[in-house]
């Protein structure tokens, strides 16, 4: 198995209330979240919460996730996608800054079986990063605009 992280961090004016209000609605992520538009979101009864699990739904592929960390300036996210076959975990951490913004900082952790991981190369690797900014620029983007309704 091999192992590798990923982080990128992005600065909003937007409270983390504001940005966890969107992150922990999982039925919204298809609307603004770069890749997720032809996933389906399925979710259990309930509130999320450590311990809450849900599934993203593809075509073919799905993720299973669950809540690991939720606190009021963080969320921490694992993932098992069916394929290619990766587990690892997303999170998000809000820090307040002296100037009354605040910076969002993501890490993403994936865990790759050898396989697999040989296959990866440094084109992908940076895909993968570039993936992490998409995703900080669009939650940027909705957690600055109007609630949604």
């Amino acid at each position: 198995m091999v192992s590798y992280t990923i982080s990128a961090s992005i600065i909003t004016t937007a409270p983390p209330e504001r940005v966890f209000a969107v992150l922990d609605d999982f039925r919204h992520w298809p609307a603004w979240m770069p890749s997720l538009d032809r996933v389906s979101v399925v979710l259990p009864a309930g509130s999320p919460g450590p311990g809450y699990r849900f599934r993203l739904q593809g075509r073919i592929v799905h993720a299973d996730m669950e809540v690991l960390d939720y606190t009021a300036m963080a969320r921490k996210t694992s993932f098992q996608i069916s394929f290619p076959p990766l587990t690892g975990f997303n999170r998000c951490l809000v820090v307040p800054l002296d100037d009354g913004r605040y910076r969002i900082e993501r890490v993403d952790s994936l865990n790759l079986p050898d396989l697999l991981a040989g296959l990866i190369d440094l084109t992908q690797r940076q895909r993968f990063e570039r993936l992490a900014g998409e995703f900080l620029d669009a939650l940027k983007r909705e957690v600055e605009g109007p609630p949604r309704g």
